[in-house]
């Protein structure tokens, strides 16, 4: 098992669990955040301990080779042009989607602003950065927990093949899902319609955020 140095951008639900968790496998971890001195900041600084950089963006990225975008969709493009150069050759994994997120569930009808991805933004400003699509397609209750009576939840997700492949894989294996690569970014939006499927059956059918993950049988 490789030790990696991860960036996260965000010290919400998705970013927080995560983190968490890469943590506890013995990857060294900085949180990337608006404000140092939140409520979710303080409560990462207590479960993770002093040595766990909780900082600004830019103290975040000096310290991690690998970075999980894990903001609000809105943040996203201020972000990657305020940091393009700190981004630039990094491994970046987009779990980000550009939604209205209260909305969606409250409504029960789809509130996606185009493109859900922000491949084009890491693209345009970070043009050396090797971009995967991973994490977006559950809420944070799947990476809490990813069993499902028993059964080990399935985590579609696509971007080059080669070394930074295996590395996205086992950062998912240690999520405790099963990873699954589509092909490479080409098939990002399959993986963004992931994330449809799963928001019709979570949210519009009632079955809940917490009991609703996929996997592919085979035989």
């Amino acid at each position: 098992m490789s030790l990696l140095r991860i960036a996260i951008l965000g010290a919400g639900d998705i970013g927080g669990i995560l983190g968490r968790k890469w943590a506890q496998a013995g990857h060294s971890v900085a949180f990337g955040v608006k404000n140092s001195s939140s409520e979710r900041a303080q409560n990462l600084r207590a479960d993770l301990g002093e040595h766990i950089l909780i900082g600004s963006p830019a103290e975040a990225l000096t310290q991690g080779d690998i970075v999980l975008l894990a903001v609000p969709g809105s943040a996203v493009e201020d972000l990657i042009k305020t940091h393009a150069e700190l981004l630039d050759h990094k491994l970046i994994i987009d779990a980000t989607n550009q939604i209205t997120k209260g909305q969606t569930a409250a409504t029960k009808q789809w509130q996606g602003r185009g493109s859900l991805n922000s491949l084009s933004t890491i693209q345009t400003h970070a043009p050396h950065a090797r971009v995967y699509r991973a994490f977006n397609s559950y809420a944070w209750e799947a990476f809490a927990n990813p069993l499902y009576q028993g059964v080990q939840a399935d985590l579609f997700y696509c971007g080059p093949d080669g070394e930074d492949q295996a590395i996205v894989e086992q950062l998912i294996a240690e999520i405790g899902l099963r990873p699954l690569r589509l092909g490479g970014l080409d098939k990002i939006e399959v993986v963004d319609e992931v994330l449809q499927l799963w928001a019709t059956l979570a949210l519009f059918q009632g079955w809940g955020r917490d009991n609703v993950a996929f996997k592919v049988l085979t035989r």
